[in-house]
């Protein structure tokens, strides 16, 4: 049973809507269909790993190396002249004792056969007791593998300067985040209102073609029977035309507004579904100062111009570090020892200091950027908290404006009302004319769909001052409680 209802939900998704489709609803479904949002998700998952991956800058590297190398010929040394040469000179101080000593037991010193005879003997002897000296280095073939480490201990101050940047970077991706997040909301919002506020209206068009029809056919009555003139019929049935007209496009419009937050749901049609969240507003408490205060504090493109100065100054600081030392510890052990020289150690580990001393200018340039470049984004906030400053009374104004027109209707619809059934009756007893009554109707239509207008233009305003707080959340849930 339950495949069945995932699969029907799969082929029908339109049945994932409610039926009384509340403004909170339409929020939520839009920010989950949203492929902005999808794909902000996904940043912040990206800058998340890069965080991670400058945390690892900390740790060692241990990398495996391997090389064949061929020779054109093979590596050898050499040095049998150097055996030669001390056979000789060895050859030459044992003959000058056997010489000293026979000279001290017979007198006289060796003849110069003798001498080549005890030089052939000795130079035989050491010849035979001397190995070569002719060493072979290297083959023309050679294989290495070794395993190298390395691990940085002072890089001045650039590895704690990258991690401080990766973690500003991911808070400026959840910023973006956010900032997409309350665009899109606020756009669900206002189209969603804006369906309301056509609603009203086309129930108010209704309500006024009822009333002019009503009208058309008493006058059309009161013709027959000879009490009005035939123009006061005609007037009342071009009233009854245009109402029925207004009407229509009326319902046109609705039909647009419906279609457009369907695309925002991802939704071919909203055909079945009511939206259930009244179009109201809700009174601003603060005043002008408190709300400026509010956004200014909460505001995210003002956030994230603070996250651009920290990184500015995050990038001096790494910049500054080009003029300090580098400080690493390395290892290298030999695992292929057959074709290793005379020269090469089995392993080896050291610590190395890395000091440029002149960049051609580079360094000098490059803070003098970092420099020029934080005055940037300070003037960039300056200007954008004065935009922020002007919009912000701007919309306050508005919808201060907004909320008075409001509370003035209560009164004028009240007399509008009145006047209605006064003209109505006057024409009903022949006192009156059909134009007073139509325009009775035209001007109760007027005055509610203004009314409609004001409270659609207000909260409206009320929702971008919130928006520009990033509290349009709160808003939406304190409209959903407004009764």
């Amino acid at each position: 049973m339950k495949r069945i209802i995932v699969i029907l939900l799969l082929i029908f998704p339109l049945a994932l809507l409610p039926e009384d489709l509340r403004l909170t609803d339409a929020v939520k479904r839009a920010l989950e269909v949203d492929h902005g949002l999808a794909a902000g998700r996904y940043e912040v998952e990206r800058l998340k790993l890069q965080k991670k991956e400058a945390a690892s800058q900390y740790l060692p590297r241990l990398n495996f190396k391997a090389t064949y190398t061929h020779l054109d010929n093979p590596i050898d040394l050499e040095l049998d002249n150097l055996r030669n040469l001390i056979i000789q000179l060895e050859t030459g101080g044992q003959l000058a004792d056997i010489n000293f000593q026979t000279l001290i037991k017979r007198g006289t010193p060796l003849t110069d056969a003798e001498k080549n005879v005890y030089t052939s003997q000795i130079t035989q002897k050491l010849d035979s007791m001397i190995p070569s000296f002719d060493l072979h280095v290297l083959d023309s073939d050679l294989f290495r593998a070794s395993i190298e480490f390395s691990m940085p201990i002072w890089m001045g101050g650039k590895v704690q300067a990258l991690n401080k940047a990766a973690g500003l970077n991911l808070k400026e991706g959840r910023v973006n985040y956010t900032i997409t997040e309350e665009q899109t909301r606020a756009e669900v919002i206002q189209v969603y209102l804006l369906n309301k506020l056509l609603e009203e209206v086309l129930n108010v068009y209704k309500e006024a073609e009822i009333g002019i029809e009503g009208h058309y056919k008493r006058a059309e009555s009161l013709y027959q029977a000879g009490l009005v003139a035939q123009y006061q019929l005609l007037r009342a049935k071009v009233a009854f035309s245009d109402a029925k007209a207004n009407r229509e496009k009326g319902e046109e419009n609705l039909k647009t507004a419906r279609s457009i937050l369907a695309n925002l749901l991802n939704r071919e049609n909203l055909d079945g579904v009511t939206l259930v969240t009244p179009l109201n507003y809700i009174k601003i408490t603060d005043d002008q100062n408190k709300t400026w205060a509010f956004i200014r504090e909460h505001n995210s493109t003002l956030e994230k111009l603070g996250i651009k100065k920290d990184l500015v100054e995050i990038k001096k600081k790494a910049d500054l570090g080009d003029y300090l030392p580098q400080v690493y510890a390395f290892g290298k052990y030999e695992l292929l020892r057959k074709d290793l020289s005379l020269l090469d150690p089995k392993w080896a580990i050291g610590v190395g200091v890395n000091l440029n001393l002149f960049s051609g200018g580079e360094k000098i340039f490059k803070l003098k950027g970092d420099t020029q470049l934080y005055r940037e984004v300070s003037e960039k906030t300056s200007e954008v908290e004065s935009m922020l400053k002007k919009l912000t009374d701007k919309l306050y104004f508005s919808a201060a404006s907004e909320l008075h027109t409001i509370e003035s209707f209560e009164t004028r619809l009240e007399e509008s009302q009145e006047n209605l059934k006064l003209a109505e009756s006057r024409f009903s007893s022949g006192l009156g004319i059909s134009l007073e009554v139509v325009d009775a109707h035209l001007m109760l239509l007027k005055l509610k769909t203004e009314r409609l207008q004001a409270i659609y233009n207000y909260t409206t305003n009320w929702l971008k001052l919130n928006e520009l707080a990033q509290n349009l959340e709160k808003s939406v849930n304190m409209l959903e409680e407004k009764k």
